[in-house]
């Protein structure tokens, strides 16, 4: 019998060692066994509920199961974080990863997630599964001499540590708000896993910039040195209130050209700073994929999702869901007063055909108002994509006009960035 279910005290050396093969392989067979992090004192640990996939009582396949706040649709809520996936080599293919995740979600829906976000080892393994890209990033790396065009800030910037981190906190907030997924940290996960070295990393540095006693920004960072010699200072993590106060983490940043020979410093999506620079050419920009996100429970998230005021509308939804069958059916929906109901369609009617004035016809020889997988409806549930695009690049159609007036007003896009690892 395969039982999905929490890891046991007694089966912790077990648990880790299949995330130590997974993930450390190269340190070899009992790494860490004695001190395997700051997050694991406790059992269960307070960051993350550990589960796992028991075949007949053999543990086959393991995850982390992470909550956190993170801003979505006008205020803080909370999202699921997926962690940790992994499979020992003698288990795989053999569909447990599949079952785990499947599980996984299961567990998420029955206390009321709406979206679980991962970061993935494949783009293409979880976007079989349902996953979309929730958003992409910028990486700049760049000598530090760059950087010079933002001296001359009127703040100071000082060490800051981990008891800091109710301030850095309400930097992280105010910097977040209007960014979906981005996250309100707890006291416990910035001393543990913000402030900490973890995964491989070292402690970071911790500054902080402030104007008027008051922190406006902070960056935290590591340095690594090649096998050349030449060190790079790494940013984890920086937020701003505004742009004098980014402005005096960047001039902060370029004081370092004694010591460092270049800059490594991610962002949301742009390419502002090559605007500011004074020679771009010098500068390595580079868009990357960050983390994945899906829905839980189509019908639940889109009845709490905050549609148009003086929407009156009815259509009927196909949705293709491969690893989820409560999902991979189609709905009826209606959208009436900035809220909306959504029905399953009667069993056997995957087509949830319907028209656009009542979402009450059914039947099955009728083609949907609107079709498309799991994915795109995540990102655009998130406004990680606006309609236009998830037309063009996502498996989206849409047959009724007026159906696309609705959404394309219900589901713009916006900024859309999880910064934290996990």
């Amino acid at each position: 019998m395969v039982e999905f279910r929490p890891i046991e005290a007694d089966q912790t050396a077990k648990y880790w060692a299949v995330l130590q093969h997974a993930f450390d392989i190269e340190a070899g067979p009992g790494a860490d066994e004695d001190d395997p992090g700051p997050e694991t004192d406790d059992w269960p640990p307070e960051l993350f509920d550990p589960r796992g996939l028991f075949d007949d009582g053999e543990l086959v396949s393991v995850c982390k199961l992470y909550y956190f706040d993170a801003y979505l649709h006008d205020g803080f809520t909370t999202v699921g974080g997926l962690g940790a996936v992994a499979t020992p080599p003698e288990h795989r293919r053999q569909g447990y990863v599949r079952q785990l995740l499947s599980e996984a979600l299961a567990e998420y829906r029955d206390v009321g997630v709406d979206v679980v976000t991962l970061w993935p080892f494949s783009v293409p393994f979880y976007r079989q599964l349902g996953w979309g890209i929730a958003n992409k990033y910028t990486v700049y790396e760049l000598p530090p001499e760059q950087l010079r065009f933002a001296r001359g800030a009127a703040g100071t910037v000082h060490r800051l540590d981990p008891d800091d981190w109710g301030r850095l906190r309400s930097v992280e907030v105010a910097f977040g708000s209007g960014t979906a997924l981005s996250m309100r940290r707890s006291k416990r996960w910035w001393q543990d896993r913000t402030l900490s070295a973890w995964s491989g990393r070292n402690e970071p540095y911790v500054y902080g910039y402030e104007r008027g006693g008051e922190l406006r920004g902070y960056v935290l960072y590591t340095v690594d040195r090649a096998e050349d010699g030449d060190r790079t200072l790494r940013v984890m993590d920086l937020a701003h209130v505004d742009d004098d106060a980014y402005l005096g983490l960047l001039a902060f940043l370029s004081d370092h050209d004694s010591q460092v020979a270049s800059v490594r410093l991610p962002r949301a999506a742009e390419t502002e700073l090559l605007d500011r620079v004074h020679d771009p050419g010098d500068v390595e920009c580079t868009v990357r994929v960050g983390p994945m996100a899906r829905l839980v429970d189509v019908a639940a998230a889109l009845e709490g999702y905050g549609w148009p005021d003086g929407v009156d509308v009815g259509f009927s939804l196909a949705v293709d869901d491969p690893l989820l069958e409560r999902n991979d059916r189609g709905f009826a929906v209606r959208v009436s007063d900035g809220s909306a109901t959504v029905e399953p369609a009667p069993s056997g009617n995957t087509s949830a055909a319907g028209d656009t004035s009542a979402a009450g016809d059914t039947s099955a020889d009728v083609t949907p108002d609107v079709s498309l997988d799991v994915g795109t409806l995540s990102r655009l549930y998130l406004g990680s994509v606006d309609v236009p695009v998830a037309e063009r690049v996502g498996d989206c159609t849409i047959r009724e006009p007026d159906v696309r007036e609705v959404l394309t007003a219900a589901f713009p896009s916006q900024r859309v960035c999880l910064r934290e690892f996990f």
